[in-house]
């Protein structure tokens, strides 16, 4: 075809085919380098598909530019037309700006988002270190896809995996991560990545299809290490036989991984089946809800499952679940008042009902903790939990806190590093672990496990806050100052600005910062704490006051524990306010 004939005659006129030869040569090399660098660097081999990607994404555009410019003595200028005549000016004109604009923006574009990744990627693998020894019996369930035709049934698969991750955790022997960070991987990785991401041996991953009262799924249990197939099973049954299904599930992973059953494994197993389907519907609504991860969607799912508790008063899961959203409730910086009391009685009536469920071992555990200061009460219900359900991230994380508020250490953090073993792409118990490691002063290890987690969520307030925290226990004043900038604009985290401004001597700019707070009970802890840096006991000890008052589960760690509170642990006050609590004023490293 004489157009064809045509067209290449012109792309060797433009010299489109010479660009494409030296772009293939260019990659090429910058593959090698690449491939030594990253080995130097100590970044994983596989990110290297970034770099195919950013360079296989360039070629069209190099191959755009070459049609359309030169590049000569003078700079870049337009190619001349094919009429055999040379006009008299090449030079750009402003639609070539622009156009060499957008290339240049979809080049940078590329590479930003693919550097990006690979950071991610790397940050996300220094959270689970590749020299920590795995659990053969760690497993991760990954998220289910969802087959269903209505598309409305994506709260079944989230709920279903949700559910699943329960039920497999009910065998003691198991290590189970987290649904958070089983969620949050990325899971365009190859198994042997995931696996090292989420530091486990074994991987599940399946879907859910669900019409009408059908209910058919599919799981396969994969070695992460060799990404070999150990075993897959297709379930369909009813949907009143779900739990049960899950209940077989946990034993054929049990038995394909080896682990023999407890008694009181299968008790926990059996148990799962005495609910009633539309509880266990309403249950699944009200988990989906949840893991949206906001106030709107706890709300929400509290709605569901009060309706489901007054539709069934005999359910135990439901009331362990109810009480778990009251408790997230109060469990804040800003509690809502009497969400600790809901949860109380919630969790007081699934222990009623079944003292078995690990769930409501922990929902007791949490109010005893931070609304009752029963610390006795609170370490047996928390400790009985993990005894239930070893694999209960909340658990530990809760446990750690209780531990760190009484100077157990070594204990705390043991608990703390339990809680990020089980969930290692959370940021929120990764930050506050860094706080512990703060608080013991390893401040190298507080900073390192701060810095990876920005390195994942840049914005993460609690990671800002114990990184300028441990540089300011330093002294590098200047250096913690631009830590905790980047909290100064937030009402409530700006205290943490304050703080640092007062060690550093700018007590000035600590004032700045405490007028922009508005006076009001809810603001009680970050004015508490401000008022303490600045070495105003009266004014700090007032909004201790309404912080003790408005019911703030931080409140005896404001007291005892909090680095700004310590120059005022020679004051009476807050000397009868330790005792009246029960916590001892530690000395700390300063």
């Amino acid at each position: 075809m004489k157009w064809v004939s045509e067209f290449l005659r012109e792309m060797r006129r433009r010299r489109v085919f010479r660009m494409a030869a030296v772009y293939i040569v260019s990659a090429w090399v910058l593959v090698q380098v690449a491939d030594l660098l990253f080995a130097a660097l100590e970044i994983r081999e596989a990110a290297l598909r970034y770099v195919w990607m950013v360079l296989l994404s360039g070629f069209p555009l190099a191959l755009v530019f070459s049609w359309k410019y030169d590049i000569t003595s003078e700079g870049i200028r337009r190619t001349p037309p094919n009429s055999g005549v040379a006009p008299q000016n090449l030079s750009l004109r402003r639609s070539d700006y622009l156009l060499l604009a957008g290339l240049l923006t979809v080049a940078v574009f590329a590479v930003a988002n693919f550097s990006a990744r690979v950071m991610e990627e790397q940050a996300a693998i220094d959270l689970a270190p590749l020299t920590r020894e795995i659990d053969p019996h760690s497993i991760a369930v990954l998220p289910l896809e969802n087959l269903s035709p209505d598309q409305e049934q994506e709260y079944f698969a989230v709920g279903m995996h949700e559910s699943l991750i329960n039920s497999i955790s009910k065998v003691t022997a198991l290590q189970v991560t987290s649904r958070t960070s089983a969620s949050r991987v990325d899971k365009r990785l190859t198994m042997p990545m995931i696996g090292r991401t989420l530091g486990v041996a074994n991987l599940i991953e399946g879907s859910v299809f669900r019409e009408g009262n059908r209910v058919r799924v599919v799981v396969q249990l994969i070695d992460a290490a060799s990404d070999r197939h150990i075993w897959a099973e297709s379930y369909e049954r009813d949907f009143s036989d779900v739990l049960a299904l899950q209940a077989d599930i946990a034993r054929a992973v049990s038995r394909a991984i080896q682990v023999q059953l407890t008694t009181q494994d299968e008790q926990g197993l059996a148990r799962s089946l005495q609910i009633r389907p539309a509880t266990f519907e309403s249950y699944l609504r009200a988990m989906f809800q949840f893991r949206k991860e906001t106030m709107r969607g706890t709300r929400k799912g509290i709605e569901i499952l009060e309706e489901a508790v007054e539709n069934d008063p005999t359910s135990a899961l439901a009331y362990a679940a109810l009480a778990q959203g009251y408790s997230e409730l109060g469990h804040s910086a800003f509690p809502v008042k009497g969400a600790y009391a809901r949860a109380k009685a919630a969790a007081d009536k699934a222990m009623e009902l079944d003292d078995g469920l690990a769930e409501s071992h922990l929902a007791v555990g949490m109010y005893k903790q931070y609304y009752e200061q029963d610390w006795a009460g609170a370490e047996a219900a928390l400790t009985r939990a993990l005894e239930l359900n070893p694999s209960l991230a909340d658990g530990w994380y809760h446990l750690a806190w209780l531990l760190e508020l009484f100077g157990r250490d070594d204990e705390s953090i043991a608990a703390g590093e339990r809680s990020v073993e089980l969930s290692p792409l959370s940021p929120f118990y990764i930050s506050w672990l860094a706080d512990q490691y703060r608080d013991a002063g390893e401040y190298e290890k507080a900073i390192e496990l701060a810095e990876t987690v920005l390195r994942l969520s840049p914005d993460y307030p609690v990671a800002w806050l114990v990184l300028g925290n441990a540089l300011g226990e330093q002294g590098r004043f200047e250096e913690a100052i631009e830590a905790h900038s980047h909290l100064g604009d937030s009402e409530f985290w700006s205290w943490a600005l304050g703080y640092t401004y007062a060690m550093a001597g700018q007590k000035d700019k600590t004032r700045e910062i405490l007028d922009g707070i508005e006076r009001r009970p809810e603001n009680g802890l970050p004015l508490a704490l401000i008022y303490a840096s600045l070495g105003d006991a009266e004014e700090a000890l007032y909004w201790l006051d309404q912080v003790a008052e408005n019911r703030d589960p931080w409140y005896p760690w404001l007291v005892a524990w909090f680095p700004q509170f310590r120059t005022l642990h020679d004051d009476p006050l807050v000397i009868a306010r330790a005792q009246e609590l029960g916590v001892p004023l530690l000395d700390r490293p300063n």
